[in-house]
């Protein structure tokens, strides 16, 4: 899915991260992500496209530390990691895994999960005819 800048400039593949809900501040005013970052004098739309672009492991450390910074939501303080794990996959790409250390990793899909039974299958066919003819 491709997406365009708005009319002002900002970028809107990063409205559902920005827009995510860290919680309702100590008045009870519903915070998201793009206003603590605005609370911490960061930019959000700079900071969300850094974020995208780091490693899943090296955003989720960044995103970690800004939250350990805001003290505004006293539930975040409580459940900061069940929370920073919710923003990141919340980002673009934000589901992914971590480049690093991944790209042995067997990838989902047709052989993932079969691949397994197919070797099983064999086996079986093999022992049964060594079984069978081994006589």
């Amino acid at each position: 899915m491709t997406h365009a800048p708005s009319t002002i400039g900002l970028d809107t593949k990063y409205d559902q991260f920005l827009q995510t809900s860290v919680g309702d501040d100590k008045k009870g005013t519903s915070v998201t992500v793009l206003s603590m970052l605005a609370r911490l004098g960061l930019d959000p739309w700079q900071e969300a496209s850094d974020l995208a672009a780091l490693p899943k492991k090296s955003a989720w450390d960044r995103l970690d530390g800004l939250a350990a910074r805001f003290t505004d939501v006293p539930s975040l303080i409580a459940e900061r990691a069940d929370a920073v794990t919710r923003m990141i996959a919340s980002l673009p790409g934000g589901e992914r895994h971590d480049n690093i250390g991944q790209a042995d990793a067997p990838a989902p899909g047709i052989l993932g999960g079969r691949l397994y039974l197919i070797i099983a299958i064999a086996f079986l066919v093999v022992h049964v005819s060594i079984l069978w003819f081994g006589k």
